[in-house]
């Protein structure tokens, strides 16, 4: 009987996965609109690059997005990972966006704080297009300098790429503002060319200059700047992009911060307490995108591919599922099955312990 009924579940899971089949996942037409329009956003940027004359790294940009900027230069603030770079370099990374934003409750029209850096232009390209795809309200700042691999093209910084990209129509979003980066976000650490180059960038692209001090004078100015924008309204959602100081407010606060979407960071004894901690103790959901490999493994999405992948691929929008119906089915059945026919052996021991409790009480009579 035990075997049957083995036999009988063995043969259910065997049903199941062979019925099992892709499924789209939530929000599948809303990603493939971000998504889209991701994609849209590198081959304006591509074509650009190439109409300019900038030759290339095809061996460092396999893909040729032009979005890999040299190892080095002026503006260069950290080390950098370059299979990090390539991986960022995905438009259905907006789509996972999107999936993220949706999990913290956002709907048309929420308003987000963002925290951009150039080190991540592609990440930043995704951001933008999950927003407009979403219909949010954007108040993005950029700290202008970048790590390797990253928007370290003094003459093409994340800054120009946006304008580039509000210019050609595809986007709407823009910074409202701008800091250095770098060390204590004041571009310390940089030659003084790279500085002067930064507030060049800033100053031909319109965008608000953040000038402060120091790294806590930073932080307040950006609150402000936050605070300016929300017009006496509240943020849905912030997200960070990267490891800028003036966001994360410490560099040992890295381990702390968990990448991916955070209710609450709950009470940590932080160094100093940066843009996205002072966010999150106000109540407001927080994406930090920080360990974009690690977000690519979670998410099925391929690590430094050497081509963009094509729009609407990766588990994010489709994956391999049982049929719930027939799930559902066979969770009913098994467990029925079951009862019933263990049901006369289940009455049998009943009564047999019946029979035996009678007996050893006759037993005890006949010896009192």
């Amino acid at each position: 009987m035990l075997a049957g009924l083995a036999a009988l579940a063995l043969g259910f899971q065997g049903i199941l996965e062979w019925t099992k089949g892709p499924v789209r996942q939530r929000h599948y037409d809303l990603k493939l609109e971000a998504a889209g329009l991701a994609r849209r956003a590198f081959e304006v940027i591509r074509a650009n690059r190439i109409q300019d004359g900038a030759v290339l790294d095809m061996v460092n940009d396999p893909a040729g997005t032009g979005l890999v900027g040299p190892e080095t230069s002026v503006i260069t603030n950290a080390y950098g990972v370059l299979e990090s770079k390539l991986t960022s370099l995905n438009p259905n990374l907006a789509a996972v966006i999107v999936d993220y934003l949706k999990r913290a409750g956002l709907k048309p029209g929420d308003r987000v704080a963002a925290a951009l850096s150039g080190s991540f232009p592609g990440l930043n390209i995704c951001l933008y297009a999950a927003m407009e795809a979403m219909d949010l309200e954007a108040v993005p700042i950029t700290s202008v300098s970048a790590s390797m691999w990253g928007a370290t093209d003094p003459e093409f910084t994340w800054l120009d790429i946006e304008s580039l990209l509000v210019a050609e129509g595809v986007f709407h979003t823009r910074s409202v503002a701008a800091s250095p980066g770098g060390s204590n976000d004041m571009g310390r650490g940089l030659p003084p060319r790279g500085r002067e180059r930064i507030w060049e960038a800033i100053e031909r692209n319109g965008v608000r200059p953040i000038r402060s001090a120091s790294v806590e004078e930073s932080i307040a100015r950006r609150m402000e700047v936050y605070r300016e924008h929300a017009r006496g309204g509240k943020y849905s959602a912030y997200v960070n992009i990267g490891g800028g100081v003036a966001s994360l407010g410490h560099g040992l606060n890295k381990p702390l911060l968990p990448t991916g979407l955070t209710f609450d960071l709950g009470l940590r004894n932080y160094p100093r307490k940066g843009t996205m901690i002072l966010m999150a103790e106000g109540g407001v959901p927080v994406l930090h995108l920080y360990n974009v490999r690690k977000i690519a493994r979670e998410k099925g999405v391929p690590i430094a591919p050497d081509r963009t992948p094509e729009v609407g691929s990766g588990e994010v929008f489709v994956k391999m599922a049982y049929r719930m119906d027939l799930a559902v089915v066979f969770l009913i059945v098994q467990p029925a099955v079951c009862f019933l026919a263990l049901l006369p052996e289940a009455r049998r021991r009943l009564v047999t312990r019946g029979n035996g409790r009678e007996r050893d009480e006759d037993e005890e009579d006949r010896r009192a």
